[in-house]
């Protein structure tokens, strides 16, 4: 059966790609005419392919009834009046006829019933009842559900999920399918399976589509040459010698570094557990350096995400870089600090210890110190960037000497030292104390003699304040009786009565109370005297 004029229609409407020699697989075009040929194709996946040019759309059909199908052609009653009437038209021999000029079957729906011609063609016959005319037409198996896709002869009907792309092979050539439903007429396109686009690692044909997470990369050996995918895309592969070898990640790693036994600077043997923080910074450097990526006698992809042998490097150098470390650290040490760190917490008062305030602080211990580990951790850097790996840091969990004798006796020695600076500090908090409880009593005299000078000072201040306040008053007065001695002196020496009795005042005043005098000279003297007329 030849193909229909609608399905010539499709074909001449699908953008293509010219073939690029025989058998050359149809490719659809980029841009906006490929994505209306190909509709819904959210999936960065499907866009990587769409732009590699391998999905076609040639035999995608928009439904079911567009399928080139043999339709039904009659139903139960139809079959049984023909057969009646060719039983009527030759008697006896009719129904024999009949059937074996005739074939009817019936196709469920969503089904189709595979058919093959007497002339070596294939058929596909849709749902309903099916008469066909003809003896070497043949039935081939049982009718087949559309979805789970029918293989027969030259006709293929496939449909391709959501989620994933269908793989044909056109003379050698890969091809690949959208989601939909998809039908061909063809002796050298053959369907080979669908392949979900749900894993990391997809190999399509000869292609692989490689998607890539944040936070990762991907090795890939492009004809043996080295090639880093980034991280956040997905990427297509576009030959078979472009094969992806492993899935990198450039998060931080934190490794625990086994038990080591190390020797101190002082010959104290310590087994010592730590950890170690690193990270890849360079994925080509490490890619080519230190990463295994050559799969000789195994399976390539078994090893997608082993990075043992970079991790194995790395433990190594850390390990050497920490041994080095505690060579150049006396392990004693470690306890005079904690008894100096023991002394101090033990001690209500906290006085420093001149020349020794440093022991109060438990990370000088040199074990934990963190200035030394960056020493180590910048040794190990060295080597590790060049192959493209950071050590962030080393971190020592314990430390540990092997022989429990020798721990015993420097616990004995760190608590003896601790008793000592208890001792040596609660005696210099006495002394302290004492000082400072002369130093309040001289301070409290010191007060009390201020208070009293100033007591002094300012009674003395008011005495004199007072003395000449006094002596002012009485300056004041002597001039205001000198004032009225004058003013009365102005006035008596304006009458001559006025001054005789006046004398004869003053004369009363210095007798006082006496009454009785005795002069040498008459007693007229008296009268003299007391006018003042006696020389």
């Amino acid at each position: 059966m030849q193909r229909n004029e609608a399905e010539a229609e499709c074909d001449a409407k699908a953008p293509l790609l010219p073939a690029e020699g025989p058998g050359a697989p149809h490719r659809v075009a980029d841009g906006a005419d490929a994505h209306e040929a190909i509709p819904f194709l959210d999936s960065p996946s499907y866009t990587v392919l769409l732009q590699t040019g391998l999905l076609t759309a040639r035999f995608r059909k928009p439904n079911l009834e567009s399928l080139d199908l043999m339709p039904a052609n009659t139903s139960k009653s139809k079959n049984f009046c023909s057969r009646t009437a060719m039983c009527l038209m030759i008697p006896l021999l009719g129904g024999c006829w009949y059937d074996a000029m005739n074939m009817h079957f019936f196709v469920p729906a969503g089904c189709v019933q595979r058919l093959q011609d007497g002339k070596g063609e294939y058929h596909l016959a849709g749902p309903g009842h099916h008469r066909v005319m003809g003896y070497f037409w043949t039935r081939v198996g049982v009718p087949t559900r559309i979805v789970d896709g029918v293989q027969h002869g030259d006709r293929t009907v496939v449909v391709v999920e959501q989620g994933s792309v269908g793989l044909a092979w056109d003379l050698g050539q890969p091809m690949l399918l959208p989601p939909g439903v998809h039908e061909w007429r063809s002796e050298t396109l053959r369907f080979e399976r669908c392949i979900s686009l749900d894993n990391p690692v997809i190999a399509v044909g000869p292609y692989t589509l490689v998607t890539v997470d944040d936070g990762y990369a991907a090795i890939t050996l492009n004809n043996g040459k080295l090639t880093i995918l980034p991280g956040g895309s997905v990427h297509f592969l576009d030959h078979r010698n472009w094969k992806f070898q492993k899935f990198i990640t450039l998060k931080m790693q934190t490794d625990n570094l086994e038990k080591i036994m190390a020797t101190t600077a002082d010959n104290v043997i310590v087994a010592v557990t730590s950890t170690v923080n690193w990270r890849i910074i360079d994925v080509e450097t490490a890619s080519l350096m230190a990463i295994k990526t050559l799969y000789v006698g195994e399976r390539e992809g078994s090893h997608a995400a082993d990075i043992k042998k970079l991790q194995n490097d790395i433990m190594k150098q850390a390990e050497a870089s920490l041994a080095s470390f505690i060579g150049s650290v006396n392990y004693s040490d470690t306890f005079h600090v904690a008894a100096a760190a023991q002394a101090a917490a033990s001690t209500s008062v906290g006085v420093p210890v001149p020349g020794q305030e440093k022991h109060a602080d438990i990370s000088d211990n040199p074990i934990f110190d963190k200035k030394m580990m960056n020493s180590a951790v910048h040794h190990a850097n060295e080597v590790t960037k060049l192959y493209g790996v950071e050590i962030i840091s080393i971190n020592i969990i314990s430390a540990n000497p092997v022989d429990n004798k020798l721990t015993v006796a420097l616990s004995s020695g760190a608590v003896a030292s601790a008793e000592a600076l208890q001792s040596e500090t609660a005696a210099r908090a006495n002394a302290k104390a004492q000082l400072i409880e002369a130093k309040t009593a001289a301070a409290n005299r010191l007060k009390e003699a201020e208070a009293e000078a100033d007591a002094l000072r300012m009674e003395a201040r008011g005495a004199a304040d007072a003395t000449l306040i006094k002596a002012k008053a009485e300056a004041e007065a002597e001039r205001l009786r000198a004032a009225g001695a004058k003013d009365a002196a102005d006035l008596l020496a304006s009458s001559d009565v006025a001054v005789d009795l006046a004398k004869m005042d003053k004369a009363g005043v210095v007798m006082g109370d006496r009454s009785k005098f005795f002069f040498g000279q008459d007693p007229g003297y008296f009268a003299k005297i007391m006018l003042r007329e006696v020389e």
